[in-house]
């Protein structure tokens, strides 16, 4: 029999779900350690089997192909006797996070993939993700934490878009917005929050100047993009309600590494693009088409400057990449 490679493609999957499991695996152990709801702790042990699963799975088709396992985060980078950061609410609404970014992320693996076994585990990363995302749903809606989009009245009929103004958003009367637009700026609402409540909590503990400011810029872009996104909901008068049990403690204390906190930036700045970028191509009103696209090129500036911050204080893991023939 032929044997097959891992493909580019496939080592580009690999390594990074590897990367954010272990960072994944380093931040849940914390949330267990400090989590006193039995509910959320039996989740987060669910989540925790999963990377865990992950990292020991990846590892060996890693070793079987002699390419080297990533370096990725360890116990160094946690630290379990910190105080408390956060709640145990948000870290439930974080880990339901968690789960949608890992549902987008395997979606796109599995489409992309082609040896037997990377297909294969990527398609059981998608059903466990999918049981995970149940999970941490099913809770939030039993603890009345899960904030639900708005509603919207239903048509009296199907009829076709008869107006080129349709498109418009700049000048004169702005058409109300459509579901799915609703949708998108509902739901980026909802992970900057998160966003924004993790980089409060960061801010607060990381230990490096230039990381401390680096977060709080992070901070207050969250804030203004908040308040932006927010202004076409109730424009139409529709709610952007975000979660109002998440909270951060006093603690000064680090639980992570400043190079895990960079890291952890740098897959929220990476998943803010993503969803600016599908949030943009679903967009047929104008004003809120060059939102978007004003926060992606923000949002890539973030992202460029976080990697040269962690390549500075050497915590910028590389890739695979091709070989240099020059």
């Amino acid at each position: 029999m032929t044997t097959i490679h891992l493909s580019a493609t496939e080592k580009g999957f690999l390594w990074t779900n590897y990367m954010v499991d272990s960072m994944a695996m380093c931040c849940i152990e914390y949330f267990i350690e400090k989590c006193e709801d039995p509910e959320i702790q039996e989740v987060l042990h669910f989540a925790l089997e999963l990377s865990t699963l992950h990292i020991k799975l990846i590892s060996k088709m890693f070793i079987k192909e002699n390419h080297p396992v990533p370096i990725g985060f360890t116990k160094g980078d946690v630290n379990l006797s910190a105080p408390r950061l956060f709640s145990d609410e948000f870290v439930l609404f974080y880990t339901h996070q968690l789960a949608n970014l890992g549902l987008s992320f395997y979606s796109k693996a599995l489409s992309m993939v082609a040896r037997k076994d990377v297909h294969g585990f990527y398609k059981e990363c998608i059903s466990s993700s999918t049981e995970l995302n149940t999970k941490t749903k099913e809770l939030l809606l039993k603890k009345g934490l899960y904030v639900r989009p708005p509603y919207i009245a239903d048509p009296s009929q199907a009829e076709m878009i008869s107006k080129k103004s349709y498109l418009k958003g700049f000048i004169g009367e702005k058409r109300p917005l459509t579901s799915l637009e609703i949708s998108n700026l509902f739901f980026n609402i909802q992970n900057i929050e998160v966003t924004k409540t993790l980089l409060i909590g960061f801010v607060q503990v990381a230990d490096t100047k230039d990381v401390k400011d680096f977060l709080a810029r992070g901070k207050e872009i969250s804030t203004k993009t908040l308040k932006e996104l927010q202004s076409f909901l109730e424009a139409d008068d529709l709610s952007s309600a975000t979660p109002w049990y998440t909270y951060v403690s006093d603690s000064t204390v680090s639980p992570f590494s400043d190079k895990l906190i960079m890291f952890h930036a740098s897959i929220l700045s990476g998943g803010g693009i993503e969803q600016y970028g599908f949030s943009l191509a679903t967009i047929m009103r104008r004003d809120v088409g060059a939102k978007y696209a004003k926060l992606l090129s923000e949002m890539m500036t973030v992202a460029d400057d976080g990697m040269n911050l962690m390549i500075k204080h050497n915590w910028m893991e590389q890739p695979p990449m091709a070989t240099e023939h020059k």
